[in-house]
């Protein structure tokens, strides 16, 4: 989160913002009818918890909106310039003083009762891959079909091409974002009328790739057969583990075990692949842990500098206009997450995957079996799997 310019006194900020904001009230809003498809997660002001008074955030939809943005236009230029244009259209604390958003959101939605409120374990179909908790945990979660109305107004002064980006990142947050929590791995997705779905010529055109599997049933199903292509990637038997359930077929365990010296007397490290984190790519931080006596002890795979990086692949029930798929997003600039350094906490960080020679990530992914034939890099070992089965 940026801090505020010391220089621009608060009084005056708040001024100018009440300032621009009722300049702009004169003009059409254009109001939306949306539709939770999946059930939302958190959303509110406690992390992971429901706010009945406002599910549905205002702010959350600016954020997500303003996330869109960036993916699609934040990318390229210099980052003063990125920011100067990403300020003109949805407000900041900029060296001039403040800038009220050119974007403004108002949410209608009717109060939340019990009714609509269910904990995750009474949700019948929901794909637990989509929502690990802590031991004992049990969230109640806002139930799909949940309705509101979404109202956007541009400002008169927003000129016509910063209109259109602000459009485009509505219809690719329509598509693709959603509300809350979690919404990566598809929940708090939302149907939004009106709105023509992002193309797969869309997404290619802006760096990114897109899957769709072919018509899942209603959304639920749609959303529960992406979530579990990527369980079964990573942990399914025959796939991410030996049959048994047996050992991972993914290299982390098995370096974390030569790093440390340490493993049980039946896990000797064995994997031909190490010092490489492939599973990295799926997002940060990854918790390892170890149930067998002489094991590691629990150990938590972060990246460089920080302790989260969110993943570049997104899992959710998709509309086309008539049906809804299984699709799985992998958002523009998703290659840059491959070579992020990796470790554990203390020390030795290094690039998760060597996605800057192609020899070396040929020969590794040959070795790592959930990824042999379907690519050179973990994420498009997972698309390839998605698609293909």
């Amino acid at each position: 989160m940026r801090k505020p310019n010391p220089a621009v006194p608060l009084e005056a900020a708040h001024a100018a913002w009440r300032t621009d904001g009722a300049q702009s009230d004169r003009h059409a809003w254009q109001t939306l009818s949306c539709k939770l498809v999946t059930p939302l997660y958190g959303g509110g002001v406690r992390a992971g918890e429901i706010d009945e008074t406002m599910p549905i955030r205002p702010s959350g939809i600016r954020g997500q909106l303003r996330f869109w943005w960036r993916l699609l236009y934040g990318t390229n230029g210099q980052p003063a310039d990125v920011f100067e244009a990403e300020t003109a259209i949805w407000g900041g604390i900029t060296r001039g003083g403040p800038k009220a958003s050119k974007v403004a959101v108002r949410v209608k939605a009717n109060e939340v009762h019990s009714s609509d409120l269910a904990a995750k374990s009474q949700l019948v179909g929901f794909p637990a891959y989509a929502l690990i908790i802590e031991p004992g945990g049990d969230p109640r979660l806002l139930c799909k079909g949940y309705g509101f109305d979404l109202a956007l107004r541009f400002a008169s002064d927003l000129d016509a091409e910063r209109r259109a980006q602000a459009e485009q990142a509505l219809r690719w947050w329509a598509s693709f974002g959603g509300v809350g929590a979690r919404t990566r791995r598809g929940l708090g997705a939302v149907k939004v009328e009106g709105l023509e779905p992002v193309t797969r010529a869309e997404v290619a055109e802006r760096g990114g790739r897109l899957i769709l599997r072919t018509s899942g049933g209603d959304a639920a199903n749609a959303w529960t057969s992406a979530v579990e292509a990527l369980q079964r990637f990573r942990q399914g038997q025959n796939m991410g583990r030996n049959p048994g359930p047996g050992r991972s077929r993914w290299p982390e365990a098995d370096t974390l075990r030569l790093q440390t010296k340490r493993h049980a007397l039946k896990h000797a490290p064995e994997h031909t692949v190490k010092g490489v984190y492939p599973r990295a790519a799926f997002g940060l931080p990854i918790v390892f842990h170890f149930k067998d006596a002489g094991d590691p002890h629990d150990q938590m795979l972060v990246p460089d500098g920080s302790d989260r990086m969110a993943s570049p692949l997104i899992l959710r029930p998709y509309w086309n206009g008539q049906q809804w798929q299984p699709a799985a997003l992998l958002v523009p600039g998703w290659e840059r997450r491959l070579s992020v350094r990796v470790g554990f906490g203390h020390g030795g960080y290094q690039p998760a995957w060597p996605n800057d020679d192609p020899t070396q990530a040929r020969t590794l992914a040959e070795q790592i079996q959930p990824m042999q034939g379907r690519g050179t890099d973990p994420l498009s070992a997972f698309m390839d799997y998605f698609e293909k089965g």
